[in-house]
């Protein structure tokens, strides 16, 4: 078993788990290497905002990425899926991911936010894995996550004027009194959340990099919503639910998924 019963323990108390496995460091080589590919070819989108790389052309064919196999094959990684089936069981689909990228002394902040309030699945049985490429630290803007808060209420998001890498999130008004936990990583290593924690990263202030991609899992068992518009958010990127190909990568199709795959 690939996570422990205190890592399955600490998921289901707080929300997220730092596993031990990591990306060995050939796949880590590769990581960095297709990272800078894509960041290089695309100068015109922020590179906290690179969504779907494993499918061709992003989101809406806006994506310059000629590597989007390689992200793919990434994604099927066996050892992270075996993890994903231990806390979201054995029917699994891949449906999104995102790579974000703050470069030095100008990477952007994430607001405190709940993926769940922006995501077209019902129920909300997900789960996102974040890789890092480079160290994460608080001084480059590591995620910093409000555990426990994934069994806490759905908060209100507002639309944010600021310049951030999501167009909405949390009044922090509202989590003054909440603890703070920082998840600090290697390259290599990774971190599992739930859609429904409490989380966000400050700007990098730093002259390191921070550079990572998340994968986002859902069980087949849920539903996701193909009636959902077609959108441009406020901070910029173009999201698409309609047609977005999504890819069963364990166990049998829910009777409400429909698959699209390239």
């Amino acid at each position: 078993m690939m996570l422990s019963h205190n890592n399955i323990k600490h998921y289901n108390l707080n929300g997220y788990v730092t596993p031990s496995w990591k990306l060995p460091l050939e796949k880590l080589d590769l990581l960095r290497e297709n990272i800078d590919i894509i960041i290089n070819d695309n100068p015109n989108i922020r590179p906290e905002q690179l969504v779907c790389p494993h499918i061709k052309g992003g989101s809406m064919g806006e994506l310059q990425n000629k590597n989007y196999n390689y992200f793919l094959k990434l994604a099927h990684t066996k050892e992270i899926i075996d993890m994903i089936s231990q806390v979201l069981g054995e029917n699994i689909i891949l449906w999104g991911g995102q790579i974000f990228s703050k470069p030095a002394y100008n990477g952007m902040k994430v607001p405190m936010h709940q993926d769940s309030h922006y995501w077209p699945i019902t129920p909300m049985s997900t789960c996102s894995v974040w890789i890092a490429a480079d160290k994460a630290t608080k001084l480059n803007g590591c995620l910093s996550v409000i555990p426990g808060s994934h069994r806490d209420k759905l908060y209100k998001h507002e639309i944010n004027d600021n310049k951030t890498a999501l167009n909405a999130g949390i009044n922090e008004k509202k989590l003054e009194d909440k603890k703070k936990d920082y998840i600090i990583l290697k390259p290599g290593q990774m971190s599992l959340h739930d859609a429904n924690l409490v989380h966000g990263s400050e700007k990098n202030n730093s002259k390191n990099r921070r550079a990572g991609i998340v994968f986002r899992y859902m069980s087949s068992d849920s539903t996701f919503n193909r009636k959902v518009k077609d959108h441009k958010q406020n901070d910029g990127h173009e999201v698409n639910y309609s047609t977005r190909p999504i890819w069963l990568i364990k166990g049998n199709l829910g009777k409400n998924i429909i698959v699209k795959n390239i």
